[in-house]
């Protein structure tokens, strides 16, 4: 298929328009802002050691409250949370309680440490600890969505530099997931085959690395430059579902994955997200990963994305980037 630098492409997840416009690079800047500074003061991170009571504990890896390799917290800033609860109305102006869970996990005691420079045996327990929360917080009243997501950087939406993790769960699903979830299952329904599945063999094109259980690639409608969608090749919904080599074969990719783009862009805000459904056999697992590499405008705001770089760009310099 060849490739025009100007054009809508339909994002085949969600049906998300894309105009892609490569001619928006040379646009005139008449604003100079220096770059955030990503590294902080340490004595001044809630995250540390001996900050112990600055936060309620849910669940520590590796030894105590003076020594844990991986902490999780309960969100001490949440947007959702069990105590915010009372009863839904309708009408004109409706109106739900935000109820729900927020945790923090804090992926390493090692302040300033970028998330990609994490070992595999840190990146395993981090993994793990993902699901064994999901887990539980799955077993709680009232919950039917577990949101796992990763803001890295300055321009992620984070507000903290120490790399960390966080999980939110609600009621019901989020409004992405059941877009998702829709164009999966009407997929499914017409073609008999799994969305995702396909999308492995007809993106060959696309494809940024692979290995025996994982593929990643630049999706056809990526909705954000360089975005990056890992996807297992077995067909699973959920990541407890992962198997032992999946689970250290994913940590690889994911690592290296975000450790390419930092070679292709330089010191780089990010997304990671995961996209499962539990006990849904027709959704497939996935993982998105979202460089801020440019902010939204106005556009955004009428129903479109903007993409200044095309996957198919993307997927040369990513090669390039890793030749041996």
């Amino acid at each position: 298929m060849p490739v025009k630098d100007e054009e809508i492409r339909v994002d085949y997840r969600t049906g998300t328009r894309v105009i892609f416009s490569g001619v928006r690079n040379n646009k005139p800047i008449d604003f100079h802002l220096k770059d955030e500074e990503w590294k902080t003061d340490v004595e001044k991170c809630p995250f540390e050691y001996g900050k112990e009571s600055l936060n309620k504990t849910l669940m520590l890896v590796g030894g105590d409250e003076h020594s844990w390799k991986l902490k999780v917290i309960q969100n001490k800033f949440p947007l959702v949370s069990p105590d915010f609860d009372f009863q839904k109305t309708g009408g004109f102006f409706e109106e739900k309680p935000a109820f729900g869970y927020s945790e923090v996990i804090i992926d390493t005691p090692k302040h300033n440490v970028p998330f990609y420079k994490l070992t595999e045996d840190e990146l395993l327990v981090w993994l793990n600890t993902i699901i064994k929360r999901e887990q539980e917080l799955y077993s709680k009243e009232k919950i039917g969505y577990v949101y796992a997501f990763k803001n890295e950087g300055p321009k992620s939406g984070a507000s903290i530099s120490h790399t960390h993790t966080q999980l939110m769960a609600f009621p019901e699903l989020t409004h992405t997931i059941l877009e998702e979830k829709k164009h999966a299952d009407d997929y499914l329904r017409k073609n008999n085959r799994c969305l995702y599945e396909d999308a492995i063999k007809y993106e060959k094109e696309r494809v940024l690395e692979e290995n025996d259980t994982f593929i990643a690639v630049a999706p056809f409608g990526s909705k954000f430059n360089a975005e990056s969608i890992i996807l297992p090749r077995r067909h699973i919904s959920c990541s407890v579902d992962l198997s032992g080599r999946e689970k250290t074969d994913l940590c690889r990719m994911l690592s290296h994955t975000v450790k390419s783009n930092e070679k292709i862009f330089g010191n780089l805000s990010y997304n990671i997200i995961f996209h499962e459904l539990k006990n849904d056999k027709n959704f497939h697992f996935h993982i998105e990963i979202y460089p801020r590499v440019i902010t939204f405008a106005a556009v955004e705001f009428a129903g479109f994305n903007t993409n200044q770089l095309n996957p198919e760009t993307y997927v040369k310099m990513f090669r390039e980037n890793n030749k041996n």
